[in-house]
């Protein structure tokens, strides 16, 4: 399994803090994660890293961190390395870097083209974590769930670009979609002429005085 992530990280350096645990890193399970305590202390850190005054706006931002570094390898390997990791949080390895940086190794391979199940499997796992966020910093489970969706698309998107496999990038970004809407109300995915994911959610950056909105953010269209 290692060999596998291992090669991964070699073709995408970005990666390598979500698959490789650092020295500082601590393993955690899913109901840790979305405890009170470590919910509360990772928007009070995003605010305090990005300058952002209202707790909603950050843990909007570090929810969509969080579903970055949770999915986009594996999605990655999805596109562009023909394996199917499975994004059940409760398998392979969740681990805290800090209060506010996670990341995750998958510890299963699903069946090929099981790009709905893992959709699924990440829609059962990670709706615990968006229910604490609403309950902590105020937000509406609506939009973190357009930012669970958008995190697997852009991900393929992505992916299908870097290994030039558009068609079977939005063919996996449907399906992702499909899976996680099992769990909740997800925009269905769309995109523009040139096949490019069209978000659906913030991922409220701009409210820090050190950022500026994204080009890509659907409040400027």
């Amino acid at each position: 399994m290692m060999s596998f992530w291992n090669r991964v990280v070699a073709q995408y350096p970005l990666f390598a803090d979500t698959l490789v645990p650092g020295p500082g890193a601590r393993p955690i399970t899913v109901e840790e994660l979305a405890a009170t305590g470590t919910v509360t202390a990772a928007v009070a850190k995003g605010q305090e890293i990005f300058e952002i005054a209202q707790p909603k706006h950050a843990g909007q931002l570090w929810f969509y961190t969080l579903c970055n570094a949770m999915v986009a390898p594996s999605v990655y390997a999805m596109v562009e390395f023909e394996q199917v990791p499975s994004l059940d949080l409760r398998q392979g390895q969740l681990h805290a870097r800090d209060e506010f940086w996670f990341g995750f190794v998958p510890g299963a391979f699903l069946g090929p083209g099981e790009w709905r199940l893992a959709g699924q499997q990440y829609g059962e796992a990670i709706g615990v974590v968006v229910d604490k966020l609403c309950e902590v910093a105020g937000l509406r489970p609506a939009p973190l769930w357009a930012v669970a969706g958008d995190c697997l698309a852009i991900a393929a998107s992505q992916a299908g670009e870097e290994a030039f496999e558009e068609e079977l990038a939005r063919e996996v970004a449907t399906e992702l979609i499909d899976g996680l809407a099992t769990a909740a109300s997800v925009p269905a995915p769309r995109f523009s002429a040139d096949g490019r994911y069209k978000r659906a959610a913030c991922c409220m950056i701009y409210h820090s005085p050190n950022a500026e909105m994204c080009t890509s953010c659907p409040h400027l269209r």
